[in-house]
């Protein structure tokens, strides 16, 4: 993957208005990108970009290779590799290993966020404006927030139904779950009872074990076939892969199986692989499928890197009001248990984005399926 990008800050759109949102703010331009432009001479010394007046030469074509750069996780990471699930190392022991090498790293950003830049990236959409791309119907105003949860475990099942749900209705919001359907027990009568009050049923992968991206094409299906009954049961739309590993085979395997995709961040920052994500926060197609970008930072990854709640809170509603303004989707992503979103404090955080939320005109809430529309770019 060729990451030779240049940071730059953007000081004039050039008479491009619908690029005015970036102004002021950072980006990472890939060399391809600054050639294919002509903005050689555009970029001063302390790195401040002024684009010219005038038509740019760039395309839709361009601003994918620009999404797809490092949308994909091609190579199997340690827990794709070990002979036995890794699920069955405790929670917390890699929650605790998560967070070692996580800390050490947080002052580290340039070197494991040098494309897409952390916390929130939007280079892809920014190009967009600028070549002139209309943005996708589901991201028009007011700007669509998408409150989704990944379900590693009954821990997490069951503290979504007690916790996260009556902060979420209260508010007005239903929200996108994401189940493991092959990796445990699952409590039925809970899942039922959340799909029965208006929240919707996702698929997360097989059984966690990280392995189905990188698996033979006839297991990969076989793995992907497996929830049919679980899918059907619950009207499942859309799927997320386990630790957010991700190869063009495995989209192209769930595009004829879902309608939707959110697996790929907008900045994946240092998990599941340092310079991972798409660089955008709008809707768009992969591989034959409709990708929701996992936009937002996320809970675990936040924790990781040893963010306090309050500090998560702040940063959740900043970039929030950054995408809104940018014409993006707001998803975000929060795990259940108590090692992630599942503690009081957590919760206060996730409780002050959706009061920030639900207490503003800018943006309405919506389910993960209902921005799934088929006029993604």
């Amino acid at each position: 993957m060729d990451l030779n990008v240049v940071p730059v800050r953007l000081v004039s759109a050039g008479g491009h208005a619908a690029a005015a949102w970036a102004l002021g703010l950072r980006f990472a331009l890939p060399i391809f990108t600054i050639e294919r432009a002509g903005w050689h001479r555009c970029i001063s010394a302390n790195g401040d970009l002024s684009i010219p007046p005038g038509p740019v030469d760039l395309t839709l074509t361009d601003v994918a290779g620009v999404r797809e750069l490092a949308a994909f996780t091609p190579t199997p990471p340690a827990s794709s590799r070990l002979p036995v699930s890794y699920q069955r190392v405790p929670g917390w022991a890699r929650a605790l290993v998560a967070s070692v090498i996580g800390r050490r790293h947080r002052r580290r950003v340039s070197t494991w966020a040098k494309f897409p830049g952390w916390p929130l990236d939007l280079t892809a959409d920014l190009l967009a404006d600028i070549a002139g791309v209309a943005r996708p119907e589901a991201v028009r105003s007011p700007t669509p927030v998408v409150l989704t949860h990944d379900i590693d475990s009954a821990e997490g099942l069951a503290a979504l139904l007690r916790e996260f749900l009556p902060l979420e209705e209260a508010a007005g919001a239903r929200s996108t779950s994401f189940i493991v359907p092959c990796g445990w027990t699952l409590d039925e009568a809970i899942v039922a009872d959340v799909h029965a009050r208006g929240h919707e049923i996702g698929v997360h992968g097989y059984d966690h074990a990280n392995r189905t991206p990188f698996a033979s094409d006839d297991e990969r299906r076989r793995r992907l076939d497996a929830p049919r009954a679980f899918a059907s049961r619950y009207a499942v739309a859309g799927y997320r892969a386990p630790s957010l590993l991700r190869t063009r085979g495995l989209l192209r395997d769930l595009a004829p199986r879902y309608k939707y995709d959110s697996s790929v961040p907008t900045s994946g920052g240092l998990f599941p692989v340092p310079n991972n994500g798409c660089a955008s926060a709008r809707p768009f197609t992969l591989e034959g499928i409709v990708e929701l970008p996992l936009s937002m930072p996320r809970d675990g990854a936040l924790r990781f890197l040893g963010y306090s709640p309050d500090e998560i809170a702040r940063l959740w509603i900043d970039c929030a009001e950054q995408i809104a303004a940018s014409g993006g989707l707001v998803v975000v992503l929060t795990h259940c248990e108590r090692r992630f979103s599942g503690t009081a404090a957590m919760q206060r955080a996730y409780r002050q984005l959706i009061e920030h939320v639900a207490s503003s005109a800018r943006f309405r809430f919506a389910r993960a399926v209902d921005a799934a529309v088929p006029d993604a770019l």
